[in-house]
């Protein structure tokens, strides 16, 4: 039997997560993870009162666009070896699912310990990242602009900045005060500055090596700027490692662009309640021509039926027929932009005549996560 965990269980949360994840909190990490704690939900299956399995619900927000759309982020999913195949995490995410769709986090996302696992259940990639690494022989300036550098704290023209970015993609974390605190404990923080800021890096600089974490320019010279000043640092470190959202043209303005990018593949998300998710995303699409929409969900069968859409909105139809059939994977990775119809079709989850009618609804955004939980 699930039941939601009380304050007089987190102990045993905390032990499962050390085990399960092989690391080792101090005392004070320990009560810090306590307070973050009694903001989550956190679900349990208990064998003569020891817990077993457990799963944290954690409550976001998240951009599509210029919209805010309620977000479950799914962590901290873990089973002791000796009651593993026993379908307990199967029973946490059937359960998290619904709770999901009762309190109206109409979406999902995790981060997934192996991807194929949690394809089963209904999440699907939606974003991933690319690493540059680059030698201390290829920091080379490109021709500068006339803006400025300033190293300094979190700034609310800085929170604007992540905004802005993040309104252009799908998918980004609305962050909060305390979000963006955790941040700055770890990062240093670089600015760029033409008549307003207009880009930001987060980075840490360790035995020899600068670590980019953030790199998110909103003009050419800001990401011109921004690599500048990564490449005055070449005295003090033999590599930077850049990591770049999907799309991010800085290694093709590089001196050499022969250089080590590796992509990774990154979060997963879920559409948990599909009616609500389109009658908000329709409200990006302009016009179109009103089609049918049958979406297959074996997890959570209130999103199972058609869907009439139309630029009135969406109305649920009964019948099998429609004119494009997905599963909620796909229909999550598309819906994100991380598949295009074009892509789905290559794949062979829909038919070329299904295509013009899907992209006729796509916000065509690219989408992009930057964080993690």
């Amino acid at each position: 039997m699930i039941r939601t965990l009380e304050d007089r269980d987190y102990s045993q949360s905390l032990q499962l997560s050390e085990y399960a994840f092989q690391y080792k909190l101090s005392e004070e990490e320990r009560e810090q993870r306590r307070e973050h704690m009694r903001d989550q939900k956190i679900f349990g299956i208990f064998h003569d009162d020891h817990l077993a399995a457990k799963l944290h619900l954690m409550p976001f927000q998240t951009w599509f666009g210029e919209r805010m759309i309620p977000m479950g982020g799914v962590a901290g999913v873990a089973t002791y070896p000796e009651y593993r195949r026993n379908g307990y995490v199967r029973e946490l995410l059937l359960h998290t699912l619904e709770e999901m769709k009762g309190s109206g986090q109409i979406i999902s996302m995790l981060h997934p310990f192996y991807i194929d696992f949690y394809r089963k259940f209904g999440w699907e990639l939606f974003a991933s990242y690319r690493q540059m690494t680059v030698g201390q022989k290829d920091l080379s300036p490109i021709p500068p602009t006339m803006g400025t550098i300033r190293r300094g704290r979190v700034t609310k023209e800085l929170k604007e900045i992540y905004d802005r970015y993040a309104q252009k993609h799908n998918g980004m974390l609305v962050r909060t005060d305390a979000w963006w605190k955790k941040k700055e404990e770890r990062w240093s923080i670089a600015t760029y500055h033409a008549s307003e800021m207009e880009g930001y890096i987060l980075y840490t600089i360790s035995e020899g090596t600068m670590t980019v974490d953030e790199f998110l320019p909103l003009t050419s010279g800001a990401r011109r700027g921004l690599w500048n000043f990564i490449c005055q640092h070449d005295s003090m470190v033999e590599t930077v490692k850049v990591k770049l959202a999907e799309g991010e043209v800085l290694p093709l303005m590089l001196k050499n662009p022969r250089i080590k990018v590796e992509e990774y593949p990154y979060f997963m998300a879920r559409v948990v309640d599909v009616e609500p998710f389109l009658a908000t995303y329709l409200l990006d699409a302009g016009r179109f021509e009103a089609f049918t929409l049958k979406v297959v969900d074996q997890y959570a069968p209130w999103n199972s039926t058609t869907y009439h859409l139309s630029v009135n909105g969406v109305e649920r139809r009964k019948g099998d027929q429609a004119d494009v059939e997905l599963d909620i994977r796909e229909f999550t990775a598309f819906a994100f932009g991380f598949l295009s119809a074009v892509d789905l079709a290559a794949m062979g989850h829909i038919g070329a005549g299904e295509v013009t009618m899907l992209e006729s609804i796509s916000t065509a955004r690219p989408t992009c996560f930057q964080d993690f939980f």
